[in-house]
């Protein structure tokens, strides 16, 4: 074996050692003669094999910094384990995540759970005979125990990064994640109604993810700090099998029950997304409500639903690309030993018909 084959072994080594330790160089040039007692031809010979190849990006008087890159004849595939890849907010946030990934090399490969831990489960035990450099995932029912938290620990015992996104799950405490800030989001619609006079305002969360638990429980307390009430009456909780029905069978009945129990002595209210916004208002549309005269509607997410030709609505949003962008960062910094840290993403409000005064009499 020529001199300049047996150092780029060792710099490869070298390599995923420093990403381990979060260090995102190499040795200097004289450094490296050194340390290997090698001539400084030997080294630069082998350091620009490196670059050619992808693993490193030489800078001119500063040294040779490691792109997380594994070669052009290795593996630089980022999994992306998403709910629904087809629907709602998910086609931006995919296309965020490829295009941010390829201005560095890597590729990605989208699956999607549909919410459930049984074909997340499938898809991590398929991965696990050749694991991905990373994996960016959106947890199954975040608010409840997951039986597949054994199969990330495979993963990561692997060397596959983790990124979460828009949730995590705490029996993974030290993974990073990219998520809203839920709390301040509810915050925020609470006050908005509370300032056009709405003294009792509706809930409608989700039950078995952690974006529902944190939404309502900002909204909880904001309603405690505003000294307005925090009726339980006032507050739904519906869960994934509820979602499913409406979207595929257009099984409203428990949206017919919230108007007419949860709602019927408020005059506003918060909900968990633009879905359930979106189709609410259609029931009590068709309950003879007058929107927004009797009703304020309030969402997450801002996407088409909250722009129907019926009524927009209220909604937040965060920065175009912000969450899929951010996520696919977060793995090209572990990827490259980066120092990164978990992000909660603000919201911003954006006023829409569902709760504009002059529309009130």
């Amino acid at each position: 074996m020529l001199k300049y084959e047996w150092l780029l072994r060792r710099l490869e080594a070298l390599i995923q050692k420093n990403i381990r330790e979060g260090i995102n160089r190499l040795p200097s040039e004289t450094e490296l003669c050194t340390r290997y007692k090698l001539s400084r031809q030997t080294v630069r010979t082998a350091l620009n094999i490196l670059e050619n190849e992808g693993y490193i990006v030489k800078r001119h008087g500063s040294g040779s910094y490691i792109t997380g890159y594994l070669g052009k004849s290795r593996g630089n595939e980022i999994g992306v384990l998403i709910l629904d890849e087809q629907e709602y907010i998910y086609p931006g946030i995919i296309h965020d995540i490829r295009k941010t990934l390829a201005k560095d090399g890597f590729s990605c490969t989208v699956f999607s759970t549909q919410n459930s831990v049984s074909q997340e489960r499938a898809i991590l035990l398929e991965l696990l005979s050749k694991p991905p450099r990373g994996l960016i995932v959106e947890g199954c029912k975040t608010a409840l125990p997951n039986p597949n938290i054994d199969l990330y620990r495979k993963l990561m015992k692997k060397g596959c990064e983790l990124v979460f996104l828009f949730n995590y799950y705490p029996a993974l405490p030290d993974c990073l994640f990219i998520k809203d800030d839920n709390y301040s989001g509810s915050a925020l619609l609470v006050r908005h109604l509370a300032s056009q006079g709405h003294t009792l305002i509706g809930g409608i969360f989700k039950s078995d993810d952690m974006q529902g638990i944190e939404r309502y429980q900002g909204f909880a307390e904001t309603l405690r700090d505003l000294d307005l009430p925090i009726t339980d009456k006032h507050i739904f909780w519906y869960n994934s099998r509820n979602l499913d029905k409406l979207l595929t069978q257009k099984d409203t009945r428990f949206l017919v029950e919230i108007v007419q129990d949860t709602l019927a002595a408020c005059t506003a209210v918060v909900c968990y997304n633009d879905i359930i916004a979106y189709h609410l208002i259609n029931v009590l549309l068709a309950l003879d409500y007058r929107l927004p005269e009797d009703m304020a509607v309030t969402a997450f997410d801002n996407t088409y639903f909250s722009n129907s030709d019926i009524l927009t609505i209220t909604t937040l949003s965060h920065h175009p690309h912000e969450m899929g962008t951010h996520a696919a960062e977060a793995m090209l910094h572990k990827l490259k030993g980066l120092p990164v840290h978990s992000l909660e993403a603000r919201w911003n409000l954006n006023q829409k018909e569902s709760t504009e005064k002059n529309n009130q009499t």
